[in-house]
């Protein structure tokens, strides 16, 4: 392969990438285009899923909390690249991502959910689907706007912390813990 042939190759990767393959994936930062948004959440769900097959708890809840964060990331810039701010986008998520980690808890567990909560969620899922599919399928906007952000995304570190910790009191309390 000539050296040529290898500057395009690395160019087309710095494209897709970035500088950093990490920031792809963790970085609030840029936007993504309909492709990179597929690729990335598909990647890093099937990565996150192969890990947490294995049932260790720790490991599971860190595979929990690396794909809640990047997955926000990942919706905050497919917004950007759509110039939405994603503030239904985010909450919807913020929703659907521990109720989905809940209902495969109950699953694994051979427990029963309850049938108030179990239509409260298909709802809640119905939605998130509805709007990654939006996300997925509506075209970028000509003009970017790259400063674009959710108001929850300001400081997405403070939102992370804030989600989690109501997300566990959230489940301690369904689980009597």
């Amino acid at each position: 392969m000539k050296f040529f042939e290898l500057k395009k190759i690395n160019d087309l990767n710095n494209a897709i990438w970035g500088e950093n393959p990490f920031t792809f994936y963790f970085s609030f930062h840029g936007f993504f285009n309909r492709s990179q948004f597929f690729g990335a959440l598909i990647t890093l769900n099937l990565f996150l899923n192969i890990i947490t097959k294995q049932n260790i708890w720790g490991v599971s809840f860190l595979c929990m909390l690396i794909g809640f964060y990047s997955s926000l990331a990942i919706i905050q810039k497919r917004c950007r690249d759509l110039k939405l701010k994603g503030y239904f986008s985010i909450i919807i998520f913020s929703l659907a991502y521990p109720m989905g980690e809940y209902v495969k808890y109950i699953k694994n567990h051979g427990l029963m959910i309850n049938e108030y909560l179990e239509k409260i969620f298909a709802g809640v899922i119905a939605l998130y689907l509805l709007i990654y599919l939006f996300l997925q399928f509506m075209p970028g906007a000509k003009e970017k706007n790259i400063n674009l952000t959710c108001p929850l995304l300001k400081h997405p570190n403070i939102y992370f912390i804030t989600c989690i910790a109501i997300f566990s009191i959230a489940f301690w309390a369904i689980n009597g813990l």
